[in-house]
This record gives C-alpha cells, sequence and structure tokens, in this order.
C-alpha cells in the first residue's frame, strides 16, 4: 500500500449571506491542510483545498478520482450542498473516507451522517487530532475500526446506528499549527490571487451573545504567541510578493483579521492590555497592508488602543452595533448601551477609521418602524452597513426556543430538514408573531434599500480582480508570442550558419543550435506564464541565455570576421530576448522590493 495518500479539503459554495464570506478565505481547511503536513505517522498526505466560490463547483465523480480522503466545513447555509457532495462522494468512489466538521456539523453530528453519510464529524476544533484520525481511517477499515476511533478525542462516529461521542480533554493550542497552508488552494496562481489575507490572531471571545456561534465552537479566549503573530505577517507579506494576494499598484493589500476575533473590550483588562503592547510591536510589520478587523465600538472609549490600531495599519473596523434600542440588547445579552455606542462611533469616525456598521434586525423590541429608524440612524455613524436578520444557528440558545419554518413559510413538521439555503438572514426562518416569511423579506429589502451594504464594495472587488485577470491573460500571450518570434530568429541565423561550408562553422553552429535547443526546452517548460514567472525560473532563463551568450563569444573564430559577425548578430537577439523577460518581470520584482522593504 502506497505512503503517500491524497486528501481533498472542500469548503461548499455560499447558498447566500455576507459577500465577503465569498472574498476572504475561510482559515479552518487551511489549518487542517498544514496539520496533516506537519503530522509525522505511516502515510503522507498530498493535501488540495477546494473552495468552490473561488473554483467552481467540484464534480464528484470527476474531480475525487483517485482521493482517498474528502474533508468537508460548511456554514448552515451551505449544509445542503456538503450533504450532497459527500453523498456523491460515496456513491461515486465506495472507498473514499469522509470526515464532516465545522459550526454546522460539530454540533449536530446525527444529522450529517443522516444526510451526508460521513464516516467521522470531528467536534469543534481539530488540528491537534486530524492526523490520528486519518490514519486510523486508512488502516483500520474492517470491523474492528471503531475500537480504535474510540480512542481518538473530540470525534462523532456511528456504532449500531447510535451516534458515539469521544471525550475532548483540553483545548487546542491556537497555535498548534504555526501557519496556514495558503498554497494548497486550488488554483491559486498570481492570474488567480486571493482578494485579500487573513490572519488569526485569537480564538474565542471574551463575550456571550446569545445569537452568536463562536462561544460554542472557539471555547475560551485565547491568544497565539507573539512570535507565530510575526510569522503570519511574513507569510502574508511573502503571499502578495509572489502575487497570490491582490496588490495595488502601490503595492499595498487588504487583510482581514478573522472576524470573530476582536479587540477586547476595556473591562476585559488583561487581554485589552494584551492586545494594545502587541498591536505596538506589529509598526513596520504592516506597513503595505490595509487591516481590516471586527471589534466593539468601545474602541471610542480607548484613545490608547484607537492610536495603536491606526499605527498598524488598521483601516477598516467591523463594529457590533446590532441594536440602537436598550431593550433588545439586553434580549440577546450585548453588553452596550445605545447612547453611549452614538458617542464610540462618533470619535470612531473622528479618528479616520472607515466603519461597517453590522445590524441585526428582527430582534424582539424591533417594529418596522424602529428598523427603519435604525437605517436612518445607522447611515449616519458609519460608512458601510452589513444587516441580518435573527437567525437561529446550532449551539446557541436560539436553536431551541424559536420554532422553525419550512421553505413555505409554515411550521416545520417532524421529520423535515431545514431550509438551510434561507439561512443567509435575509429572511425569517423561524415562527415570528409580527411577521411571516414573506412579510420579513419585504421588511429587509426595505431596510436594505437605505444602507450602503458592504457587499458592495467585494463585488466591486471581484469586478477588478476579473479585469485584472483578463488583462494579465493577454498581456502573457503577447509576450510569449514575442519571446518565441525572437528565439525563432535567432534558431534560424544559426541553421545558416551551420550550412557554411567551413568546418569550423558547421561544428561553431552545431554547438551553439545545440544550446539554444536547450534555451528553448527550458522556456517551455515554465509552467507560468512569462509574465508572472517565480522568480526561480526567470533566474535559471537568465542563465541559460547568459550561458549561450558566453559561449557564442568563445566559438567564434577571431580569424573569421563571419563567424564573429555572425556571433555578434545572435547575441544582439538574445539581449533582446533578456530585455522582454526582464520588462515583464520588472513589476513583480518591483513590488517585492517594496513588500520587503529593500526599495
Amino acid at each position: 500500500m502506497s505512503r503517500i495518500k491524497r486528501v481533498m479539503l472542500l469548503q461548499p459554495a455560499s447558498a447566500g449571506g455576507n459577500f465577503e464570506y465569498v472574498a476572504i478565505p475561510r482559515q479552518g481547511m487551511l489549518y487542517l491542510s498544514a496539520a496533516l503536513a506537519q503530522w509525522e505517522g505511516p502515510f503522507v498526505y498530498e493535501r488540495e483545498i477546494w473552495f468552490e466560490d473561488r473554483s467552481g463547483l467540484i464534480d464528484p465523480g470527476k474531480d475525487l478520482e483517485g482521493v482517498d480522503i474528502l474533508m468537508l466545513t460548511a456554514l448552515i447555509n451551505e449544509a445542503p450542498r456538503a450533504y450532497q457532495v459527500a453523498r456523491m462522494a460515496k456513491e461515486f468512489h465506495p472507498g473514499i473516507i469522509t470526515i464532516g466538521g465545522g459550526p454546522q456539523m460539530s454540533p449536530l453530528p446525527e444529522e450529517a451522517f443522516d444526510y451526508g453519510h460521513f464516516d467521522v464529524i470531528v467536534q469543534r476544533e481539530g488540528e491537534d487530532i486530524i492526523g490520528q484520525l486519518c490514519d486510523v481511517l486508512l488502516e483500520r477499515r474492517g470491523p474492528d475500526r471503531n475500537q480504535y476511533l474510540a480512542n481518538v478525542p473530540g470525534i462523532s462516529y456511528l456504532q449500531d446506528g447510535n451516534v458515539v461521542y469521544t471525550k475532548r480533554v483540553g483545548l487546542v493550542r491556537p497555535d498548534f499549527v504555526e501557519l496556514p497552508d495558503f498554497r494548497s488552494i486550488r488554483d491559486l496562481t498570481p492570474e488567480n490571487p486571493m482578494a485579500g489575507g487573513v490572519v488569526e490572531t485569537i480564538r474565542g471571545c471574551t463575550e456571550k451573545c446569545t445569537y452568536c456561534q463562536v462561544i460554542q465552537q472557539f471555547l475560551g479566549y485565547r491568544l497565539v504567541s507573539k512570535e507565530t503573530e510575526f510569522k503570519r505577517l511574513a507569510q502574508l507579506q511573502e503571499l502578495a510578493a509572489d502575487g497570490l494576494i491582490h496588490s495595488s499598484r502601490n503595492g499595498s493589500f487588504q487583510v482581514f483579521v478573522s472576524d470573530d476575533l476582536h479587540t477586547p473590550p476595556l473591562r476585559a483588562v488583561k487581554f485589552r492590555n494584551e492586545r494594545l503592547e502587541r498591536l505596538k510591536g506589529w509598526k513596520g510589520h504592516t506597513e503595505n497592508m490595509n487591516l481590516i478587523i471586527q471589534a466593539r465600538a468601545e474602541i471610542g472609549q480607548d484613545p490608547e488602543l484607537a492610536e495603536a490600531l491606526q499605527e498598524a495599519n488598521v483601516k477598516m473596523l467591523y463594529l457590533g452595533v446590532e441594536s440602537d434600542n436598550a431593550e433588545n440588547l439586553k434580549a440577546v445579552n450585548k453588553r452596550q448601551e445605545p447612547g453611549q455606542m452614538h458617542r464610540d462611533l462618533a470619535y470612531i469616525n473622528e479618528q479616520g477609521f472607515t466603519v461597517v456598521a453590522m445590524t441585526i434586525i428582527g430582534l424582539p423590541y424591533d417594529t418596522e418602524e424602529s428598523i427603519m429608524a435604525l437605517a436612518d440612524w445607522v447611515t449616519t455613524v458609519s460608512k458601510y452597513q452589513t444587516a441580518n436578520f435573527l437567525t437561529p444557528l446550532p449551539a446557541t440558545s436560539n436553536w431551541t426556543a424559536l420554532q422553525p419554518l419550512n421553505e413555505h413559510g409554515e411550521l416545520l413538521q417532524e421529520g423535515e430538514m431545514r431550509p438551510y439555503q434561507l439561512y443567509t438572514g435575509r429572511q425569517f426562518v423561524h415562527h415570528d408573531e409580527r411577521w411571516s416569511m414573506q412579510e420579513s423579506r419585504e421588511i429587509f429589502d426595505k431596510y436594505t434599500s437605505k444602507l450602503q451594504e458592504v457587499d458592495d464594495v467585494y463585488r466591486r472587488v471581484f469586478r477588478i480582480l476579473r479585469t485584472y485577470k483578463l488583462r494579465l491573460a493577454a498581456t502573457s500571450k503577447e509576450l510569449s508570442d514575442t519571446v518565441a518570434a525572437r528565439l525563432g530568429e535567432a534558431t534560424d541565423n544559426l541553421q545558416g550558419l551551420a550550412t557554411e561550408d567551413s568546418l569550423a562553422g558547421r561544428e561553431f553552429g552545431e554547438n551553439i543550435s545545440g544550446k539554444v535547443s536547450d534555451l528553448v526546452e527550458t522556456l517551455r517548460s515554465v509552467s507560468q506564464p512569462l509574465a508572472n514567472v517565480r522568480r526561480e525560473a526567470a533566474d535559471s532563463i537568465g542563465s541559460k541565455i547568459n550561458e549561450l551568450s558566453e559561449s557564442l563569444k568563445t566559438l567564434a573564430d577571431p580569424s573569421m570576421s563571419s563567424g564573429k559577425e555572425m556571433a555578434s548578430s545572435i547575441s544582439r537577439r538574445i539581449a533582446d530576448i533578456t530585455d522582454t523577460i526582464d520588462a515583464a518581470l520588472s513589476d513583480q520584482r518591483d513590488g517585492r522590493k517594496r513588500a520587503t522593504g529593500q526599495g
């Protein structure tokens, strides 16, 4: 049995909801892939991360051919697609191993087994156990498998039709894996870069808002080490320098500090002080980054922290405004007071931050009039906004407290699956005396028509990226054609020289023709278009060209003027080729120098 095993890590296409989820690479699979890379066991795991929102829908029959393990995670509205792919994987490839996890499947393993036919569901985080789990699933395929799975902590599996849970003791270190595995992302090339980078500095939250899954998915509040933070920032610089994160013409690029990890409020004194000191240390590591973070409006009461954020190049703040109604905030355990929040937001805007106000409508004390009043107010204290109807999520109190509806807006009947494709925050998916599902949609449209939704920003970013890719592809084709034409000219001249009557001329031509052939093969072997060739390939081409030029000078017989003239002619053409390649690479190299502080 081969030691090399192929693993596909899949993030299904989003069914809706906030558009920035499409722009920001979800981190779960990046860390699981890196954990498999560093795992030392009987197998070597070759990994590919497929984000359907980037690379299109996977074809389970064709694209999973030869794959040993399929891993799937999903947000709530992505669950139907995840279950569909998992089922189809088993149908087309009966021997494939399927593992599920994430904020939807972790708290609802019974549903995942019923609809997705998974072998195992991972509970909460899994970097520390994923290598051990994969080894067990590959090595133990017989009836004794479950006795080995019982020794893997933090998973669920089926035994005699019942779900078995194994106990996890303690929490995963947030930097158990130091660097996420961006380079295993499918189709990640300079022609198809990420819209922005993402960095995780903390796991968990200091708050206890009832609508949020983070509290259950990432227990506690755990900071990565300072050293790991700097390594992750340096990794993003490297990715941007290689063209794998889209950069503007001045070399700057967007970085999201993952959206569940805000700077803690003043009352969390220890964590707030630690974050402040770390932010001060970021200066010099983030100069070409435009950082985007999620935070609490209390930054408006903390000028020292606000200044440190600006010094670190934090440009945009996603702030959890939720509501301007004190009773609503109390009902969802959101510890903030509307009057103070208004003052905080006014200060934050004055400091020059771009504010994205995150709002939730349909809270217990909302009316249609109060929702429209919220729109009028929130647009005066923020440049952009997000909007979501209160939506029950697994592992939150709302999941059991709110009575779910089916896709027709009627009460969900026993045995019916919730219409997860509608769990996008754009309508009620639970029974409410105030509005039906359809009425809630109409209110949502009326509310958002007054907003400047941040989704529009990300749509523009994607349009820019699409235009960039098309232009780059055209430029690359023109460059390749130019280089090929000039190489052809040089080769023709050499063939002409090789047919001269003199033995010296033939030897000279044959020798150089062979070297040109080597050069041509080197150019053909470059996998990326020359306009985006990596530094290593560019150096290889340059070395070959220099070697050829030196050979021309050496082999040209000084006593033969025709030989010298031919050598000079070919050298000029090779110089033209070199100039063409250098011109194509100059922008890329300049960008790297800026990113590394060398120029």
